[in-house]
Order: C-alpha cells, then sequence, then structure tokens
C-alpha cells in the first residue's frame, strides 16, 4: 500500500507540472518580458556579490594589515603625547617659585636629592634620540622606558588567539610576562648596545656589550633578543610554559622567531 501512495503521488505531482507548463505556455507572450528582466537582475546581482567577495578579500590581505600598522602608530604618537602632557603638568613655574620666594626653587631641589639620593628617574624616548643623547657617554646607569617597545595587546587581539595556544593563560598573565620580561629585556640590551664603549665599566656589562655588538651583524636592520637574553632575565631555563607565552607573541606578530647559527633570534615585528 505505501509503494502504490508514493506512485500515486508521484504522478500527481507529474501532472502539476504539465498543468504548469500549459499554463505557462498559454501566456508566455504575456509573462516573457517580465521573465527576460527577472533573468538580467538574478545575472546582476551575481555579478554583484562576487565583486563584493573581491573586494573582502583585497580588505582582508592588503587594507587589514596597513589599517592596524596606522592604528599602532596612532596609539603610540597618542601615549607620547600623553607622557610629554605629564611632563608639562609636573614641571614647576620656575619664574613664579621665585616671585614668591626666591629660596623656594633651590629648597626643594635640594630636598630632592637629600631624600633621595640614589634615585634614579625614568625616561621615556625613542632609540634614535637615545643614540644621539648624553646618556650614552653616561657610566652612571640610569632606568630607560624606549617608546620603540611601547605596545598593548587588547582583549580583540586576545580572543584571536587559537585555545589550543592559549590554554589556561589570561591576557594579563601575557601583558606581565611582555612587560616584565620580553620588553625589559629589549630595554636592558639597548640602552647598553648603544653606550659608548668607554662608558661601560662594569666587566659583566662589557662582555654582554661585546656579545651584543657581535650578534648586530645577523640582523643588522632589525631589535632583536635571544633565548640566552631571556633565560638570563628569568635566572633560569625557558620551559614549555614561557615557550608557549613566546609561541601567543608571535601569533599576535609582535616578535618572529628565526635561528642562525644555532642560536634562537626574537626580532620584535611591530612598528
Amino acid at each position: 500500500m505505501d509503494g502504490l501512495e508514493q506512485r500515486l503521488k508521484k504522478q500527481v505531482e507529474l501532472i502539476n507540472r504539465i498543468e504548469t507548463f500549459f499554463e505557462l505556455q498559454a501566456c508566455k507572450s504575456e509573462i516573457a518580458s517580465a521573465c527576460n528582466i527577472l533573468y538580467k537582475q538574478s545575472r546582476d546581482s551575481s555579478n554583484a556579490l562576487r565583486e563584493a567577495q573581491k573586494s573582502m578579500e583585497y580588505f582582508r590581505n592588503q587594507l587589514c594589515h596597513k589599517f592596524a600598522k596606522v592604528k599602532q602608530v596612532m596609539h603610540r604618537n597618542e601615549l607620547l603625547m600623553l607622557h610629554l602632557m605629564e611632563q608639562i603638568d609636573k614641571t614647576p613655574n620656575e619664574k613664579a617659585l621665585k616671585e614668591q620666594n626666591p629660596n623656594t626653587l633651590l629648597v626643594s631641589k635640594e630636598s630632592k636629592k637629600s631624600s633621595h639620593p640614589n634615585l634614579q628617574t625614568i625616561d621615556k624616548m625613542f632609540l634614535t634620540d637615545y643614540q644621539k643623547s648624553p646618556f650614552v657617554s653616561k657610566m652612571k646607569p640610569r632606568c630607560l622606558s624606549f617608546l620603540d617597545f611601547n605596545i598593548c595587546i587588547t582583549p580583540e587581539e586576545f580572543e584571536q588567539i587559537p585555545k589550543y595556544m592559549k590554554g589556561r593563560e589570561s591576557l594579563d598573565e601575557l601583558v606581565g610576562f611582555l612587560q616584565s620580561v620580553v620588553v625589559s629585556c629589549f630595554e636592558e640590551k639597548y640602552s647598553l648596545l648603544y653606550k659608548n664603549k668607554k662608558a661601560v665599566v662594569n666587566q659583566q656589562d662589557l662582555a654582554l656589550w661585546k656579545v651584543f655588538h657581535q650578534q648586530q651583524s645577523a640582523f643588522p636592520n632589525s631589535k632583536f633578543i635571544t633565548q640566552g637574553d631571556i633565560a638570563r632575565k628569568l635566572g633560569r631555563l625557558i620551559d614549555k610554559k614561557v615557550n608557549a607565552k613566546l609561541t601567543m607573541l608571535r601569533h599576535l606578530h609582535i616578535l618572529q622567531e628565526t635561528r642562525s647559527e644555532g642560536t634562537v633570534y626574537y626580532i620584535w615585528s611591530r612598528e
């Protein structure tokens, strides 16, 4: 019975199609122009969809990367402007202080020196400015922060990292590792690398200064640190957990890993 019902249904569908065909044939002259217009519109829609797809692919492959670079430069300049504004706000009006009390400015400066004899001020600058500054010839060490390595990992960027790569790592942990280990290694290295040799009096620093200059020939136009620099900063060898963090930073295009003559290099990729 089921088979017979299926056959009857198919026959009814066939009869309906034949009837529809005859109806269309009867009014062909009336609907032909409308069908042609509909066909043309469907082709135009298909062409528009293909062009939109090409535009999206061009944006993803070409413009998206450039947009990210422009955004990074804007963010870096914004941080620099904020830093300069902070310095302006903190700078005392010496003329006004002298008019109120000529000895106030002198006392304030002396009190700062006496109360903080070993205080190292933190200066923010670009590496190109540092190379031209008096710091490169100063023997006394100074805490420096280079704007070349000023970077911020956004939550959106962190979410783009695959789950198998992140594991249980959080954004705060990755940012903490980036700032306290990776960026710190870059700043310590280049603050020493660009110093004049006569200004490096510590024998341990002098040995590092020579090693840094020897390594610089491998990638003369890039800023980089080595696996040994990170291990020296951590005080231990790089384990799986540290290597996982470095893998995530490579995925975010902050670092680029390469090898040369048995040495693992981490090149700074962000501009």
